[in-house]
């Protein structure tokens, strides 16, 4: 018998030999969990949070640009200009990036809200659907039991009418859009003053900054200016 030759397979790597995805690249910034659920279906991943809403509170080092990324980038352009798009950048961390954050964050509370809560009414809905079918049933069967099934429909009514109470005072999908709203027109007022777009080109240093500020507070209270000339700014009816 002839002498058996050495196996040349190789192990494969912790991560593939337990069957782990490979990641694509980094993970996007945002004020969101990133590793949430990343390995279940994305169907699950986007069900709403349950229990207390994480993050609780914005996160303070939120940025909508990277700066360790945006150095790289930037690693050719004159040191005057690198000078002055981080000396912007910063003014801006301090002056608006605060108020997005708020914002931003408020829209994520909201809208789990809102989706929490549909599913609610669809669970309060099938679990109706079954009580009246268990009705139906027991009608012929066991007529006796009648009495507690109708309880329970008036119980299930009842919570029903409990949840709508609740979302009409205060309608989570009403503050989601809203606070949606003001967060993406900082987000887009953030990158018009970082790359110098109008109402921007016309004024410098300190008449540059309080523009910013003017205009940030006024999105941040659903007041949306206008860039034309003569043209008057657009007020949102969000209360908050």
């Amino acid at each position: 018998m002839s002498a058996q030759s050495p196996s040349t397979s190789k192990t494969p790597p912790p991560d593939k030999a337990l069957g782990k995805p490979e990641q694509d690249g980094p993970a996007p910034v945002s004020q969101g969990r990133p590793d949430f659920r990343k390995r279940l279906p994305v169907w699950i991943q986007e069900l709403p949070q349950f229990g207390k809403f994480k993050p609780s509170e914005p996160d303070p080092t939120y940025q909508l640009l990277v700066k360790k990324d945006l150095e790289a980038l930037l690693v050719d352009t004159p040191e005057e200009v690198r000078e002055r798009i981080f000396e912007d950048l910063d003014f801006m961390d301090y002056e608006m990036l605060r108020l997005f954050r708020q914002r931003d964050h408020l829209a994520k509370f909201n809208q789990n809200r809102y989706r929490r809560r549909q599913i609610f009414f669809l669970a309060l809905a099938v679990l109706a659907t079954l009580v009246g079918s268990l009705q139906v049933i027991s009608l012929n069967s066991n007529p006796e039991i009648m009495p507690m099934f109708a309880f329970l429909e008036t119980l299930v009514a009842l919570l029903t009418a409990f949840l709508a109470a609740i979302g009409g005072r205060e309608s989570p999908q009403e503050l989601w859009l809203t606070n949606r709203r003001r967060a993406e027109q900082m987000r887009r007022e953030y990158f018009r003053y970082l790359t110098r777009m109008p109402p921007y080109d016309e004024v410098t240093g300190y008449q540059r900054q309080m523009l910013l500020s003017q205009r940030a507070a006024d999105i941040n209270r659903g007041m949306y200016p206008q860039e034309a000339p003569g043209q008057q700014g657009v007020v949102d009816d969000g209360t908050v």
